[in-house]
């Protein structure tokens, strides 16, 4: 599988946005309104000016003065596991697309910084995502299962460690979050 050049990370500005991360912008808008951090006006305004946006550096300063506008507008590092198995750090600031696919993937959190939120889309069809967490993440998994399993059992720790957001779909396959010193499954 041939595979793309890594771009400076000067460029990832310049880089044309898709309409699904349009759609995180929107959904970082919701939500900070949603909290009082914007007013209704300033809500529609970004709203409709996330819409003409044609690149990040178009889109950022609509995202500065809010939480988490490095995760929503970050290029996400992709993790491709097929029929084999794959270990990787994701690098700091970027969001994850983990996909197993007859393979597995272990991804090793420990590093994202505490405070920190970490997007993680985890899919896998007859495979498994596993990630590797510290005990002070707080760990949400809003992915869903066909004919798979993804569950957490422990509570999330009370704390200012990093927020470990989960994503995707396991079909077929699984996703297991552990921690260090223990497992969740």
């Amino acid at each position: 599988m041939a595979t793309l050049p890594q771009r400076p990370a000067t460029d990832l500005a310049l880089l044309r946005l898709s309409d699904a991360e349009r759609e995180q912008a929107v959904a970082l808008f919701n939500e900070a309104v949603a909290d009082g951090r914007l007013s209704w006006q300033e809500h529609a305004e970004r709203v409709e000016l996330a819409w003409g946006c044609r690149t990040h550096a178009e889109l950022a300063p609509y995202l500065t003065d809010l939480a988490r506008a490095a995760v929503a507008t970050s290029v996400p590092q992709r993790v491709l596991a097929v029929g084999s198995k794959i270990v990787r750090a994701p690098e700091p600031g970027r969001r994850v697309q983990a996909r197993a696919l007859f393979g597995a993937v272990f991804l090793t959190l420990l590093d994202v910084a505490a405070g920190e939120e970490l997007l993680v889309e985890a899919s896998s069809f007859c495979g498994k995502v596993v990630l590797i967490v510290g005990a002070d993440a707080t760990v949400i998994d809003e992915g869903d299962a066909v004919l798979g399993k993804r569950k957490i059992l422990a509570s999330a720790p009370a704390g200012n460690g990093p927020l470990i957001r989960i994503s995707g779909r396991s079909t077929l396959g699984h996703l297991k979050v552990l921690r260090r010193g223990g497992y969740w499954h």
